[in-house]
């Protein structure tokens, strides 16, 4: 029995285009989704009546909430509001083949500056605080981190948009505790690139395995099709386990 768990920033609630959303989660399948700014409730609950899955909402210390859909039943659920965290961090428990997986979501500080990049480290560190609870146990961290991969290189920006400086030391965190990225284990060479989604030229978006389910990821892709260019400023990135 496969797993496949979803990430998608659906930009300032997915307002207007709640139809289009639900027509790339449907044609993706996940068994679980990440929604990051689900900025209204009642819009997000009704695209989980459209989908056919239960819905976990989390308020945020923005108005950028976050939120789970599940096709499995949700066992238990937590919103981690901690101060230091721009948005929150929400977890919720689903039971997989006969054991249950953690999946958390967050949604980093935006900012291309030093001082955005030291306050999405802080962010980084108190997330890794929170799962280190469950660091024997099969779980996943996705989300939009506002941050660059180590090694990623970036892509040429649309025309009049400035570089800034992007921090890659949150994601240097994650991997030196131990987490996969999941689309760059399995796409060396592929630049992943998720955000804008009408001119990708950098990779925001991520979903990190912690070791129990990265030993049995097989599969990891963003989808890039032409209805996602228009549904939302990010791509959706998605993996699968086995």
């Amino acid at each position: 029995m496969t797993f496949k768990v979803m990430s998608y920033n659906i930009e300032n609630g997915g307002a207007g285009r709640l139809g289009m959303l639900g027509d790339i989660i449907r044609r993706q399948q996940p068994d679980a989704v990440a929604l990051l700014e689900a900025t209204h409730k009642r819009p997000v609950e009704a695209l989980a009546h459209q989908l056919g899955m239960h819905l976990v909402y989390g308020e945020a210390n923005s108005p950028e909430a976050l939120a789970w859909l599940s096709r499995l039943p949700i066992v238990q659920s937590r919103n981690h509001r901690l101060p230091v965290l721009s948005k929150t961090l929400l977890e919720v428990a689903v039971r997989w083949s006969g054991s249950d997986v953690f999946l958390f979501v967050t949604h980093l500080i935006h900012g291309r500056t030093r001082a955005s990049a030291g306050r999405r480290e802080a962010e980084v560190q108190a997330i890794l605080d929170v799962l280190q609870v469950q660091r024997d146990t099969p779980h996943i961290l996705v989300g939009d981190f506002n941050a660059i991969h180590p090694a990623d290189p970036l892509g040429e920006p649309p025309i009049g948009e400035t570089r800034g400086y992007f921090a890659r030391q949150p994601i240097q965190l994650l991997l030196a505790a131990g987490y996969t990225d999941c689309y760059r284990h399995l796409h060396r060479a592929m630049p992943g690139y998720t955000y804008p989604a009408a001119h990708p030229w950098m990779r925001l978006d991520y979903i990190f395995a912690a070791a129990p389910m990265a030993a049995q990821l097989y599969a990891s892709d963003v989808d890039m099709g032409e209805h996602t260019r228009r549904a939302s400023d990010h791509l959706p990135v998605w993996a699968a386990f086995r």
